[in-house]
């Protein structure tokens, strides 16, 4: 009886932490009037980056969606023999949030009397963004693919290269539209 009510637990518990995971938000916009069925070749433009981006993490994020490409496309040494343009770009953003803990109160005494208040949290984040463009031969905007990055997160280099990856996946999965 013990064990099915551990189990039962158990498997309550994984449900309400699957629950809570999301995925990624992708964000896509393309022109509906270009032609994407064509498209065999591309050639990869010089990656930009955004705010505080080290040379390594853009580099990391050009790797990325360069391998993901390689698989589906063949790259080209020059833009006159590209069907498509592409464009990496990393974005990162300081940011502040403020959070009141309402569970926490702190009391002190002024020169009004005692009075109580909730304390307040500030915490410094970044906030990265990996964006991909296709572009046309004549540099027109065809599509765009953006998505939240957390490869920031992880320590080693190798994971957030892996990371990266993925996040790369997750856009170009999404390249050509279906419409």
């Amino acid at each position: 009886m013990k064990v099915g009510l551990r189990a039962s637990m158990v498997m309550l518990l994984l449900l309400v932490l699957g629950g809570c995971a999301a995925a990624p938000q992708v964000a896509v916009d393309y022109d509906p009037q270009a032609d994407f069925a064509g498209m065999r070749t591309y050639y990869l433009l010089d990656p930009v980056a955004t705010g505080p981006v080290t040379p390594l993490e853009i580099k990391r994020a050009r790797q990325a969606v360069e391998g993901i490409l390689q698989n589906r496309y063949r790259a080209v040494d020059n833009t006159d023999d590209a069907d498509f343009l592409v464009q990496v770009q990393f974005q990162a953003v300081e940011k502040v949030a403020v959070y009141e803990d309402s569970f926490g109160l702190y009391g002190g005494y002024h020169y009004w009397g005692f009075g109580w208040r909730s304390p307040v949290e500030v915490r410094q984040y970044r906030q990265d963004t990996l964006v991909v463009d296709i572009l046309s031969p004549e540099s027109s905007p065809l599509w765009r693919g953006s998505m939240p990055s957390s490869a920031g997160r992880y320590q080693d280099p190798a994971q957030r290269q892996q990371r990266l990856r993925e996040e790369a996946a997750l856009l170009l999965n999404r390249f050509p539209p279906a419409y």
